[in-house]
């Protein structure tokens, strides 16, 4: 994802506005709960129609309402003089459109609106946040799934660019193959587990450290650090990942992306594992190679 977009955010304004943008269609205005900063942003856009979505935080910080309106400014002169109960404590609005006006926007289709908000109430759960706003499901035609699918992806950039999220939804197929389950599999597959803890164990006599791995932009990102990045560096034992059909990576293989010795002289060496529709790929740094030979499963 970072090769695909690029961010740019500008200082805080005199009214307490941040914008911000990427580098495909996203733009966002980042405001204070008043009525004046509401207004520079009308007058902004010309007062004319901007469709999208928005997002309300309360002074926590950790509860959110997601909505989303034909007329984001007329919506949110609402939630300013009749706020709702559930989110009356709310002290800023992230408002994030294509920067187009309804006549021209993508978000002035009422189904990609209400798929966007949704999918960001699923996002900010995801993150822990208390989400209270419900969603409803939308029927999507060929044009819409696709201009969905490329948005959604285009808002876990954003979104983690504005420190609002540091997680992403985890694909079907790629959830957390949970300790006992792992267990059970391996097992079954005919692996003698020797030692079996949280996470390293010993199978078929060998060192395996078990590492699922936290979802970022680049994929599913792994630290190698004090022992584990020793071992790597010694070529010792296996990596195993409990994702997507679980992978057994030999340390060994690893090692031929990181081509320069040094680097284990560093405090943390990461590596990023990307699953594709057939192939799966591990990267560190530049260099990058096809793992998919070590899923234990299909």
């Amino acid at each position: 994802m970072e090769d695909k977009f690029g961010y740019h955010q500008d200082l805080k304004n005199g009214e307490g506005i941040i914008r911000a943008r990427t580098t495909g269609q996203l733009r966002s205005w980042d405001m204070p709960r008043t009525l004046r900063a509401l207004e520079e942003i009308k007058k902004e856009w010309g007062n004319l129609e901007y469709p999208g979505v928005y997002i309300l935080l309360d002074s926590s910080g950790k509860k959110v309402y997601i909505g989303e309106a034909k007329d984001i400014c007329i919506r949110l002169k609402t939630h300013l003089s009749s706020p709702e109960d559930k989110i009356k404590d709310w002290n800023r609005a992230v408002i994030i459109n294509d920067g187009r006006s309804a006549m021209q926007s993508d978000f002035n289709d009422s189904v990609i609106r209400k798929s966007v908000e949704l999918y960001l109430i699923s996002l900010f759960k995801a993150n822990r946040y208390t989400v209270v706003a419900q969603g409803e499901p939308q029927k999507h035609n060929p044009h819409q799934k696709s201009m969905i699918q490329a948005v959604e992806e285009e808002f876990d950039f954003l979104l983690m660019k504005k420190n609002l999220i540091t997680k992403l939804i985890e694909k079907p197929g790629q959830e957390e193959i949970l300790r006992d389950e792992l267990k059970k599999i391996l097992e079954r597959k005919g692996y003698e587990l020797n030692e079996w803890g949280a996470y390293e164990a010993v199978i078929n006599g060998g060192k395996v450290y078990i590492r699922p791995g936290s979802k970022k932009e680049k994929g599913w990102q792994i630290t190698f650090r004090d022992k584990f990045k020793n071992t790597l560096q010694r070529g010792e034992g296996a990596l195993l990942i409990p994702r997507d059909g679980i992978l057994f990576i030999p340390f060994r293989e690893i090692q031929k992306v990181i081509t320069d010795n040094s680097k284990y002289k560093q405090n943390t060496i990461d590596i990023y594992i990307n699953f594709k529709e057939e192939t799966i790929y591990l990267t560190y740094s530049t260099s990058t190679i096809d793992v998919t030979q070590f899923r234990l499963m299909r």
